[in-house]
């Protein structure tokens, strides 16, 4: 994975996270046929949107609002971050009509790396500045898995959705 020697990277990278799994999460609503699976991967998706505004907090004053509002509004890629999967029926070893908790099991896959890539990170960072953002965005991507956790659970032992409040970052 990377090791980042500026803040910008590091911003680059975290933006990129939140807007692929921003992706990852309207797909997985739109493919889950359950209200109220579609509602938590939804959920979930205007979190990562929210992650944004967090992040733009940590950030904004390391780079200034406007080129803060420049990373955020490139339609460039900034890297490939083999993370959040396109699309739940490219992902291997999933059948074509996947259901609710293949999409749970790959969501929360995809959480666990994102923990893991910036674990990474953190761990070969010398900037005490950019360790403590990167350890900001690692409790968030941790909510999402242990909420992802909980309903994949409760689902596969009962058939039903939580019908909890899970939004608020």
């Amino acid at each position: 994975m990377g090791k980042f020697t500026t803040i910008k990277e590091a911003i680059q990278t975290a933006i990129q996270m939140e807007k692929d799994g921003y992706a990852f999460y309207q797909k997985a609503a739109a493919q889950t046929s359950s209200d109220m699976g579609r509602s938590v991967f939804e959920g979930i998706a205007k979190d990562e949107l929210l992650h944004l505004d967090i992040f733009q907090k940590l950030f904004e004053e390391k780079v200034g609002k406007s080129e803060w509002d420049d990373l955020v509004d490139s339609s460039k890629k900034y890297q490939e971050i083999p993370i959040f999967p396109k699309d739940l029926k490219e992902v291997e070893g999933v059948k074509p009509d996947a259901n609710e908790i293949d999409a749970l099991r790959i969501a929360m896959d995809s959480e666990k790396d994102a923990i893991d890539y910036y674990t990474e990170i953190w761990e070969n960072s010398s900037d005490d500045e950019i360790k403590k953002i990167i350890n900001e965005i690692i409790e968030q991507e941790k909510k999402h898995y242990f909420l992802l956790e909980g309903e994949f659970y409760h689902l596969s032992s009962t058939g039903y959705w939580y019908d909890l409040d899970f939004l608020g970052g």
